[in-house]
């Protein structure tokens, strides 16, 4: 009995505690659910910006490693759709087959760009030589500006001697000398003539495997839709890179003859010169016609005498690209490879960053590339909308 009550007045202990215990309703426990879900989703979102992120600094440090050979490999590219059409078309001809006709586009190509290196090589390597002293010349004429920047370095030099104390005698200074640019030059040529090389054979491969190569891609398409997307997406890259690329070439040639011909006229040394270094300036938007313009700077101090006629040359320099850039070019080029002018400014300071001038020269045909492709997807379009500004 006295068990029986023991557990009767256990039972109603229990009853008791587990009504004052407050009891979560439905609502409580879906606001609860939905707040742990919340805050995974935002953990799972930080941790795929994280891998993000992550996975972006390892593809620039492998841009930036592999850069001997990723350059040949993205130039290649670039020209197999430069020259895709030439060799389409030459295909269709008696007798030539796709791999003569790439052989023959190849042949002329390189024997064009051997024949012009050959020819501008002495000129140009005595103008590298004396481009030292041509700076020297001119900073001597331009002394009167930079008297001020000395005398502010020499006050915070006796400044900084009188905080810090003079230096004692016994201190020997270590200067480290970079080697010259001649000697740069010659450094780099190995690497530039195996770039060279690896670039002409892999442009023949891929023009003469072009058509068989996009036929193995098509035939991996699941759908008769994704075939045909696919073709269109190369057709319409060939199409725009080609023309983007043969008519800025033609511009920029006739710019080049006109700046070499005017400033000829205006009395500075080897005209042909500048007008060749404007003209291969001028595929680099906005940063080559500022570099040329400083470069014709430099040239005019040491060879002219008035400041009417030092800055005649600059000035000339700047306002025919100026007309190019902004009335000629959008003529001719129209809407078909508009870009936004700061997204191209950052491309080639980012292209120059990792793969140095190759990057520079390289950086607005690849974000033609990227603008075409992400155009041909609606996913993808706002992004080309953005890029073309």
């Amino acid at each position: 009995g006295k068990e029986e009550n023991f557990s009767t007045h256990q039972e109603e202990a229990n009853s008791t505690s587990n009504e004052k215990k407050p009891s979560l309703s439905s609502s409580e426990m879906t606001r609860n659910e939905r707040t742990v879900s919340k805050r995974r989703l935002i953990r799972q979102k930080y941790a795929q910006l994280s891998l993000i992120f992550l996975g972006a600094l390892g593809l620039i440090h492998a841009f930036y490693f592999a850069r001997a050979i990723l350059i040949p490999i993205a130039l290649a590219v670039v020209l197999f759709f430069l020259l895709a059409p030439v060799v389409r078309f030459m295909s269709r001809w008696r007798y030539v087959t796709e791999s003569v006709a790439a052989g023959i586009v190849v042949l002329f190509m390189s024997s064009l760009i051997f024949t012009g290196s050959y020819f501008l090589a002495t000129p140009v390597t005595s103008w590298i030589r004396s481009a030292p002293e041509t700076f020297r010349a001119a900073e001597e004429k331009l002394s009167f500006l930079s008297e001020p920047v000395g005398m502010l370095d020499e006050a915070s030099e006796e400044v900084s001697n009188i905080t810090n104390g003079n230096e004692k005698e016994d201190v020997v200074k270590v200067a480290i000398q970079q080697p010259p640019i001649i000697s740069y030059l010659l450094s780099s040529t190995v690497n530039v003539m195996a770039g060279t090389i690896i670039t002409i054979v892999l442009v023949y491969l891929m023009l003469a495997m072009g058509h068989r190569s996009i036929n193995s891609v098509v035939e991996l398409m699941p759908s008769i839709n994704d075939k045909k997307g696919v073709v269109n997406l190369l057709r319409n890259i060939e199409l725009g890179i080609s023309r983007y690329l043969v008519t800025i070439t033609l511009i920029n040639i006739c710019l080049g003859v006109v700046i070499g011909f005017t400033l000829g006229l205006l009395g500075l040394p080897d005209p042909y010169l500048l007008g060749i270094m404007a003209a291969l300036l001028n595929f680099i938007p906005y940063v080559g016609p500022a570099v040329g313009a400083l470069i014709v700077f430099m040239i005019s101090v040491v060879n002219m005498n008035t400041p009417a006629e030092i800055a005649a040359g600059p000035l000339i320099y700047l306002t025919i690209n100026t007309i190019e850039g902004n009335l000629i070019t959008p003529v001719i080029m129209g809407h078909s490879m508009k870009l936004n002018p700061a997204i191209v400014f950052l491309h080639i300071i980012f292209w120059g960053w990792v793969w140095g001038i190759g990057g520079v020269l390289l950086s607005v045909p690849i974000l033609g590339i990227l603008k075409i492709t992400f155009n041909h997807f609606e996913e993808t379009k706002p992004i080309a909308h953005l890029l073309s500004g």
